[in-house]
C-alpha cells in the first residue's frame, strides 16, 4: 500500500464518521454578513465580537501605514522585523493589561505555543484545565515538562494534583479565562489561591475575554480584579480586536526570558507593520466606545433568555459564545446544515475540537447583530432541531 493510499483510507474513515472537514468559501463579508454560494447569510460563528474588522478607523490605519511600510515585516523581530509600530502597540498593550510589558507574536496560537514551551520544561509540572485550547495543549507537550490535567473546572482535583507535585523544580497552573467551545468561564480567583498556596506560575488565555469582559474591556482578569496576580496573560488581536496576532502581558523579567527562549516569536516572521497600525486602533476604539461592549452584552443577554425559553441552556453565559449541544457528529451537521439553508451560518463543531459523542454548533454574537437578527436565528433554530425542548448545554 503506497502512502498516499494510507492517507486516502484515514480520510475516508473521517469521511464515514462524519468527522472529515472542508472548506467554506464566503465572498464580499461585511461584517455580519456575507455571501455564501452565492446566497446572502447572517453569520452566527466567528470571534469579530466588536465588529471592528471592518470599522473605518481600523482600515483607514492599516491602508496609511501599508503605504508607509508596505504589506510584510519582512523579517522576524530579531532581525529587522521590529518598527515603530509593533513596539507603539506592545506599550499600548502592557497598559491596557496593566502589566509592565507586552511581547507580540504573529498568532495567537503561536503565542500560547511560545509562552509555555519557553516557561517550562522537563525539571517542571505542568497542571492545566482538561478543556484549555489546542494552543496550551502543544505547548505543553513541546516543554517537555510532565503534564497533569484536572477535570474541566475542577479546582479540587486541581489541588490535589498540586500538593502531589512538590518535588518537580516549578509548578505551572495554565487555563484558558473563557473556554472557547464552552462559553463558561475558569473560576479565576480560585485559580489565584492555588497560585499563591503552592508558589506556581499563572498563565491565563484571555484570549476570547479581551475587548467583551471587564469594566474597561481589559477582559476576564480585569472583571476578577486579579490583574497583579497572574504572571503572564495572553491575548489575540484576532478576536475582539478584529485584527490578527498574539500577545503575552508580563513581567519584565519574563517579557525578557520570552524574547530569548519563545521560539515562536524567535523563529517567525513579524507581523505586518500595518496589522499593528490598525490594532491599535482596535485598542483605542475599546477604551473610547464602551458602547460596543455594552450592545454586546445586551445581545448575550437576549440570546441567554431565548435559549432559556427553549430549553437549551441551565447555566447562565457571561461570554459570546454559546454550544448547542446535539450529540452526534451527523446529527450537528444535519441541524448546521437546515439552518444554512434558512440564512444562517453555524457549523457544526466535531472532534477532536470537542469530545466524541458532543458535537454541536458553536453560536456567537457580535455587538452589532440586532434584536430581531437573535429572534430570527431562535426562531430557525428551534424549527431545525425539530422541537422546542434538547438537551441541556452546559
Amino acid at each position: 500500500m503506497s502512502v498516499l493510499q494510507v492517507f486516502e483510507e484515514e480520510l475516508a474513515l473521517l469521511r464515514a464518521s462524519h468527522s472529515h472537514r472542508s472548506l467554506r468559501f464566503l465572498s464580499d463579508p461585511k461584517g455580519k454578513y456575507a455571501f455564501l454560494d452565492g446566497r446572502e447569510i447572517l453569520l452566527f460563528c466567528g470571534n469579530d465580537y466588536l465588529g471592528l474588522a471592518h470599522h473605518p478607523r481600523l482600515i483607514r490605519a492599516f491602508k496609511q501605514a501599508a503605504e508607509l511600510y508596505g504589506v510584510g515585516a519582512g523579517a522576524a523581530r530579531l532581525i529587522s522585523g521590529t518598527t515603530d509600530l509593533h513596539t507603539r502597540l506592545e506599550k499600548e498593550i502592557a497598559d491596557f493589561k496593566k502589566k509592565e510589558k507586552a511581547l507580540l507574536f504573529t498568532a495567537g496560537y503561536l503565542a500560547n505555543i511560545g509562552v509555555v514551551s519557553a516557561l517550562a520544561n522537563e525539571k517542571d509540572v505542568i497542571v492545566m484545565d482538561k478543556l484549555c485550547h489546542a494552543s496550551l495543549i502543544d505547548g505543553a507537550r513541546l516543554s517537555g515538562a510532565a503534564i497533569r490535567v484536572f477535570p474541566h473546572k475542577n479546582y479540587r482535583r486541581c489541588f490535589e494534583i498540586l500538593e502531589k507535585s512538590k518535588n518537580y523544580r516549578r509548578r505551572v497552573l495554565v487555563s484558558d479565562t473563557v473556554f472557547s467551545m464552552d462559553g463558561d468561564c475558569a473560576d479565576l480567583n480560585e485559580l489565584a489561591r492555588l497560585k499563591k498556596k503552592y508558589e506556581c506560575l499563572l498563565i491565563l488565555d484571555d484570549a476570547h475575554g479581551t475587548g467583551v469582559l471587564g469594566a474597561g474591556g481589559r477582559g476576564a482578569v480585569e472583571e476578577a480584579g486579579l490583574e497583579n496576580e497572574v504572571d503572564v496573560i495572553v491575548g489575540t488581536l484576532s478576536k475582539s480586536l478584529g485584527c490578527l496576532g498574539g500577545f503575552a502581558a508580563t513581567s519584565k523579567t519574563i517579557w525578557e526570558y520570552l524574547i530569548n527562549h519563545a521560539r515562536p516569536f524567535i523563529f517567525a516572521t513579524a507581523l505586518p507593520p500595518a496589522v499593528c497600525a490598525a490594532a491599535s486602533q482596535a485598542l483605542r476604539l475599546i477604551r473610547e466606545e464602551p458602547g460596543l461592549r455594552a450592545d454586546l452584552a445586551r445581545n448575550v443577554q437576549k440570546m441567554t433568555r431565548g435559549l432559556f425559553e427553549a430549553g437549551l441552556l441551565q447555566e447562565k453565559i457571561s461570554s459570546p459564545i454559546f454550544p448547542i449541544l446535539i450529540g452526534s457528529e451527523e446529527d450537528a451537521l444535519a441541524v448546521s446544515d437546515r439552518l444554512r439553508d434558512q440564512g444562517f451560518l453555524a457549523p457544526a463543531i466535531r472532534p477532536p475540537s470537542v469530545p466524541k459523542g458532543k458535537a454541536r454548533l458553536r453560536v456567537t454574537l457580535r455587538a452589532d447583530h440586532t434584536e430581531e437578527d437573535i429572534e430570527r436565528f431562535l426562531g430557525a433554530l428551534v424549527s431545525c432541531l425539530g422541537k422546542s425542548k434538547q438537551s441541556p448545554i452546559a
